[in-house]
């Protein structure tokens, strides 16, 4: 569900700051919604514990995102404003639209709490943290493949 929720803008946002066009326009609509979505789905074959909270994570980041969602792209043109100065226009609007502020300090302390909780202090233990998630992942989708 995490991934699925960060997806859009982990295609956004570098796009955005380095000025090469609107990612927002490739990922965050319907379409890159529908296509990731089966991408994921099949390539988990069929694994409905992996691609279902993976699509809810994807619709979730859309809906918070709204209005400004082009959710009909491309088969409807939009019109977003141009912005000369991508990141300054960014750092601006994280120091005054009270909105960003409080949605970027509360992704900072869900953070922070996955790695206080889980003690992931040093980049091995974020691996064998991750891993562990895995392998777990797909105990349970073993154990919903044997017929009862």
């Amino acid at each position: 569900m995490i991934i699925g929720a960060l997806l859009p803008d982990i295609i956004d946002k570098p796009l955005f700051l380095l000025d090469l066009g609107g990612g927002r326009l490739y990922s965050h609509n319907l379409l890159f919604v529908i296509i990731s979505f089966l991408i994921v789905h099949f390539s988990t074959k069929r694994n409905k514990s992996i691609s279902l909270p993976f699509l809810f994570g994807l619709i979730s980041h859309i809906i918070l995102d709204l209005p400004y969602v082009p959710l009909f792209y491309p088969f409807f043109s939009y019109d977003f404003p141009y912005i000369e100065e991508p990141f300054i226009y960014w750092l601006r609007k994280l120091w005054t639209d009270p909105l960003v502020i409080i949605t970027e300090i509360a992704g900072l302390l869900f953070i922070l709490f996955i790695v206080v909780h889980n003690k992931l202090y040093h980049i091995r233990d974020i691996t064998n943290y991750l891993k562990g998630f895995n392998q777990t992942l797909i105990m349970i989708s073993k154990e919903k493949e044997i017929p009862s």
